[in-house]
This record gives structure tokens, sequence and C-alpha cells, in this order.
């Protein structure tokens, strides 16, 4: 039976010329394709997010996220490193729990705050709060709902 083998090797190999539109590489490093669009011009094909082997530890400065750029022109995923991405958002590169800011383009903090009355979300005197001591949630205690006269 016949076969088809794609032309493949190093992504640090991978030409930049004398390309056919059309052409098909493989990258044995990287397990990345790349299919040539003209003599000089070649597209990623991106891998299958869910086969993806999972990061356990990130490196903000060095690691990348896959962003889809709806304004781009042609090729329309990018990357970004971590910390431009928290950058983004407005949340500074050491801050690594989570964080929300109330406003558009307000600097984000602390949804529940270091003491229950500093957070983003602060509580009245009738309500209360408590975090488990695995910090997987955090319970909402209301003493009095008053909805006022009419």
């Amino acid at each position: 039976m016949p076969r088809l083998q794609l032309k493949r090797g190093l992504k640090a190999n991978l030409p930049s010329a004398s390309m056919l539109a059309g052409e098909a590489r493989f990258t044995t490093d990287r397990g990345t394709l790349h299919v040539a669009t003209g003599a000089t011009a070649k597209l990623p094909v991106v891998p299958a997010i869910d086969d993806l082997a999972t990061i356990t530890a990130v490196d903000g400065a060095a690691d990348f996220l896959i962003l889809h750029d709806a304004s781009a022109v042609g090729q329309k995923e990018g990357k970004i490193t971590v910390d431009a991405f928290k950058t983004a958002l407005n949340i500074p590169s050491s801050d690594l729990d989570e964080k929300a800011a109330v406003v558009a383009g307000g600097t984000s903090g602390y949804i529940w705050g270091t003491n229950g009355t500093d957070g983003v979300i602060r509580m009245n005197t009738s309500m209360a709060w408590s975090k488990d001591a695995g910090n997987a949630f955090v319970t909402l205690a209301v003493g009095d709902v008053d909805c006022g006269t009419f």
C-alpha cells in the first residue's frame, strides 16, 4: 500500500525560502505542523490543547499562553507571556492569588482581602464570612436582610 510521508526535522531547521504553497513540514522535536503558504511564508497548525501535557509550575516571564486575537489579520492565534497577560489585566506579576477589579481599568485586589474588611468585597455588620481550612470555598452568612419600606 502506498504511503505519504511529510518532510520532517527540528523546528530550528524549518526552511524560510524555496517552499511550495501547500507543502507540509512536521517538527520532530516540538510536535508541530507547518504548512507553506508561499515560497517564504508558512503558518503553524495549532496542536489539540486537550492532548497536551499539564504544566506543573508556571514561569511567568518565560511561559506563554495562546490567545485568539479577533482583530488580527491572517493568523489570528498569537502568544503572550503569563506576566504580560497579568499586566494586561492589571494584576502584578508577583501575585499568585485570585484577584478581581471592581471597575474597568482598576487595580485588581483580593476579593476577600486579608482580614475581612479590606478586600474588593467588604462585609456589612449584618453579614459574616468564613473561609474553610483548605481555602476551597468561602461561606457567607447573612444575619438580617432589610429590604426597606415603600
